[in-house]
């Protein structure tokens, strides 16, 4: 009988069993197969040696360059020069601070969208055992985003003073001078004149009033009278014809004309009796006259007294007649803000950069813009006081009446649905317009008054769906003015 002896781990034939043991053995075998399977075993046994270092060696690349860039965009974020003065800073701070054996720095660049500036860089590492499997080098990128410290900010509320804001209880009009005083408290933060903030209201129904300047831009010739020789115009103006209507254009391309709404069956007064003027402003009624009728109050220009605006919230009420065209209001409210007459004062030199405050990349810009109903020409249905319907298309306006010559030339028809239409997509342009210019655009509206479609016009108006509000209450209107209030203020963070 044959007796199988087992083998023990003392015995050394008992090692190639193991992994060693067949390493050994391979390399002890002398038949070409065998050779060949030993190379083919250790390319991939080097490369994965090589690849564990080499990986090492990217992490730390990328970690050290990393640092770097992150300098240096905390370096660039308190700079408001050029492109290429940051890019220069840029590279200067990542080549100071990055250095590494068998790297190459690459390229640096900067970036700014708004308050947030980006840094890119790149680095060549070369590889010490990846080349085996033609892998000589490999390229290391890494990004910063840093928000700006510190910053100033042009703002306008361009502010719906129409009839329809008399109505509930309490008043639409109390509620949105309650709103605005939240908004205007949250962007001042307790500081009485700060230097790094600008705002701008303007009110707007179915025309606008420039305000002190409104004298410097009118064309009176073209009725044959002076302002001096118009008894109590108040200011307000008949916008321009074709594109200047709405175009950020001054009166050296265009001038206005003062809005001066004649004796009619539907505005019954006498220009020499003050007894029968009655324009409005204070109470409720359709039955208002006077040459002033639907026209608000002032446009207080960007300025940087909280005094001033405060005054200029309260004096905020609303103005019967005409109706709501909110393609006025939003144009007059990108001219407070842009440079150039008929308001200039976001030329003013920003004295940390040099530039104006309308160019200076330290300042920002936005518009707030408010209604609480649509866009539409208003046309007094019978009677109201002394007043009677017309037999026109619609009150008279900044446009003139719906179907008379002016507003022909630019709305090309007398139908009011179509006319309201066409004033919903000349504020859309301008609020376009408005998002090219750089200005973050933000739109509310309050009540139930306003449509579907006005809210989506709105929506749409607004430089994202997050930058409109829908208040239905007076609540939710100071909500909301509350929200804006707060992001602006971020957008003035002084340091």
């Amino acid at each position: 009988m044959a007796i199988e002896k087992k083998k023990t781990g003392n015995d050394p034939a008992a090692g190639k069993t193991g992994f060693f043991g067949r390493l050994k053995a391979l390399r002890d075998e002398r038949s070409g197969a065998m050779a060949v399977n030993f190379a083919l075993l250790l390319i991939p046994l080097l490369a994965s040696v090589g690849l564990s270092i080499d990986g090492s060696r990217f992490l730390l690349t990328r970690y050290h360059l990393q640092s770097a860039v992150d300098r240096a965009a905390l370096a660039v974020a308190t700079i408001y020069q050029g492109q290429s003065t940051l890019d220069a800073i840029a590279t200067q701070y990542v080549t100071k601070n990055f250095s590494l054996s068998e790297t190459t720095l690459g390229e640096v660049s900067t970036s700014v969208s708004g308050d947030i500036i980006t840094v890119d860089g790149t680095a060549t590492m070369k590889t010490l055992f990846m080349s085996i499997l033609e892998v000589s080098e490999v390229q290391v990128s890494v990004t910063t985003k840093v928000k700006r410290a510190g910053g100033g900010l042009l703002v306008s509320l361009v502010l719906d003073n129409t009839g329809s804001m008399w109505s509930g209880s309490p008043s639409k009009i109390s509620s949105l001078r309650s709103a605005s005083d939240i908004l205007v408290d949250a962007i001042f933060d307790g500081e009485t004149e700060p230097d790094d903030l600008r705002v701008a209201i303007v009110p707007y129904a179915a025309t606008v009033n420039p305000g002190s300047i409104a004298d410097t831009i009118v064309d009176t010739h073209s009725y044959g009278l002076r302002t001096d020789d118009i008894d109590g115009w108040k200011g307000c103006v008949m916008e321009r014809a074709g594109a200047d209507s709405i175009a950020d254009t001054g009166p050296d391309v265009a001038k206005w004309s003062p809005f001066f709404w004649e004796p009619s069956v539907d505005n019954d007064y006498d220009l020499d009796d003050p007894d029968t003027i009655h324009p409005g402003g204070y109470y409720n009624s359709n039955g208002i006259t006077g040459p002033n009728i639907g026209c608000p109050t002032p446009i207080l220009p960007l300025t940087k007294s909280y005094s001033d605006v405060d005054a200029a919230v309260d004096a905020l009420t609303a103005w019967n007649r005409g109706g709501t065209l909110g393609d006025i209001g939003m144009a007059w409210g990108i001219r407070t803000l842009s440079p150039g007459v008929p308001f200039d004062q976001s030329t003013e030199v920003d004295p940390k950069t040099g530039a104006t405050l309308w160019d200076s990349p330290r300042w920002r810009k936005a518009i707030v813009m408010m209604t609480d109903g649509d866009n539409v020409f208003y046309d007094l249905p019978g009677s109201a006081g002394p007043n009677e319907a017309h037999p026109g298309k619609s009150d008279y306006t900044a446009y003139g009446r719906l179907g008379e010559s002016q507003a022909n030339a630019i709305f090309e028809t007398n139908n009011k649905n179509l006319a309201n239409e066409i004033v919903d997509d000349r504020l859309l342009s301008l609020c376009a317009q408005a998002k090219d210019k750089d200005i973050i655009v933000y739109t509310v509206t309050f009540g139930s008054s306003p449509s579907a479609a006005t809210r989506q016009t709105f929506q749409d108006c607004a430089s994202d769906p997050g930058k409109y509000y829908h208040a239905p209450s007076n609540t939710e209107l100071e909500n909301a003015f509350g929200t804006i209030g707060a992001e602006l203020s971020k957008l003035r963070i002084v340091k």
